[in-house]
């Protein structure tokens, strides 16, 4: 209550001084005030600076009354601030520093901050995935961060050059694949550059790029796939009762069927709409762009079975109507590692069950995780006889490359046959 009172009076008192420069709207007014302590001997005088309370800022425009916190207690930077303040709504000092900005720009004296933020307005107008906006954000924000720590600091884009950017990327930890894809944004971030004629090439470019390294296929195995599901008649149980019709076990089992049976993508699967389920068991998974024609939509048909238990598959309390799983309104990153939290129980109750089944000759827990029922999906539809090209069109793959890596794995005591519904 004192504090408001203090509040007041200080804005009543900064408002009675301002009358007088009130009386036309258009004037622009940016003023530093003092917001005493109630125990400070200076507390009558608002325009005292030499105290160590805090300084705010008065602003009138356009006939209106705005009290901003300067976040100091030094006049000295409030007034600063206000300054900053007084120049960003002059209309000539705008054009003014618009002019240096393409100046420097034609100069190549960018700022890499300035770039960076940019690129980043660029990546988010585009409406890329939220994921891939982060991973942006993190190499770029990494990028800032070893640019500040030497000495002196690169601030310009044009001192990022072969050399010092190669003394950056030499600094890089693990794997190669993450190093790859570090070095892939990197080169996008200063293509962008180049094409707003900030930079004359591309550095990155001039720097070979190490080799991914891809990691073979681990589907599960059909006795694994069994195993997992099996498990989740014991998710809710805190014994050794089997217990598969609670709300949660249903949700899980009616997850990873609907996984292992669409090859869907882990975060796909988690935000799907009920919409996608037709009347015929078939499942739209996506629409499918050619070139030169009308796209098409690409759908897979789900087991019987499957189909219905996930059209009756309990809502959690905050579900959405329109969705399987998700509640309409969380990321797809949150929803996506929930589900692998789920699953990690999952697996550790069938590896308690069939320890065999999950783990190696020496004792070591097997791979297992979620994107592994996408690469079953793909792996038993390859063994059943289906196309490449086929299971690659389903899987959405850009190209038959990526599919054909899927064909050389067999799992592991898995016999080569037929498809059967394993599970439902």
């Amino acid at each position: 209550m004192i504090q408001a009172e203090n509040k007041n009076h200080s804005q009543d008192a900064i408002k009675a001084g301002a009358i007088g420069l009130r009386a036309d709207s258009s004037v622009v007014t940016v003023k530093v005030y003092t917001r005493h302590k109630r125990s400070c001997p200076k507390r009558e005088q608002q325009s005292w600076a030499r105290c160590n309370c805090m300084k705010w800022l008065y602003v009138y425009r356009n006939g209106r009354d705005r009290f901003i916190s300067a976040k100091t207690r030094s006049w000295e930077k409030a007034e600063q601030k206000a300054r900053e303040m007084r120049d960003s709504f002059d209309p000539a000092k705008q054009l003014q520093r618009q002019l240096e900005a393409k100046l420097n720009a034609r100069n190549g004296l960018v700022e890499i901050a300035v770039a960076v933020q940019q690129f980043l307005q660029e990546v988010e107008r585009l409406n890329r995935e939220e994921a891939t906006y982060g991973k942006y954000q993190l190499t770029l924000s990494r990028l800032l961060t070893w640019c500040a720590a030497q000495q002196p600091a690169v601030i310009l884009l044009y001192q990022l050059d072969v050399s010092t950017l190669r003394s950056w990327i030499l600094s890089w930890r693990g794997a190669p694949t993450t190093r790859h894809n570090q070095h892939q944004r990197l080169r996008t971030f200063f293509r962008f550059c180049m094409d707003q004629g900030w930079a004359s090439e591309n550095p990155a470019k001039k720097i070979r790029n190490v080799t991914p390294h891809q990691e073979a296929t681990l589907p599960f195995s059909r006795q694994q796939y069994d195993a997992l599901i099996e498990a989740t008649h014991y998710y809710d149980s805190r014994g050794k009762e089997r217990n598969g019709n609670t709300k949660n076990s249903r949700r899980v089992r009616a997850y990873l069927e609907l996984l292992r049976w669409s090859g869907l993508r882990a975060g796909d699967a988690a935000c799907l709409p009920k919409s996608s389920l037709r009347d015929d068991d078939s499942l739209f998974v996506y629409q499918a762009k050619v070139r030169t024609k009308a796209s098409a939509p690409v759908c897979v048909l789900l087991p019987h079975k499957v189909a219905e238990k996930l059209r009756s598959v309990p809502p959690a309390g905050c579900t959405d109507p329109n969705y399987f799983f998700w509640s309409g309104s969380s990321k797809r990153k949150s929803e996506v590692s929930n589900w692998q939290r789920i699953f990690a129980k999952v697996v550790s109750k069938a590896a308690e069950i069939y320890p065999r089944l999950f783990v190696d000759a020496i004792g070591r827990p097997k791979p297992a995780h979620l994107h592994m029922l996408r690469d079953t999906f793909a792996v038993e539809y390859l063994l059943a006889g289906m196309p490449l090209d086929e299971v690659s069109r389903l899987l959405g793959h850009s190209s038959v490359t990526i599919t054909q890596r899927q064909k050389t794995a067999t799992p592991h005591g898995q016999p080569e046959g037929g498809l059967g519904e394993h599970g439902s």
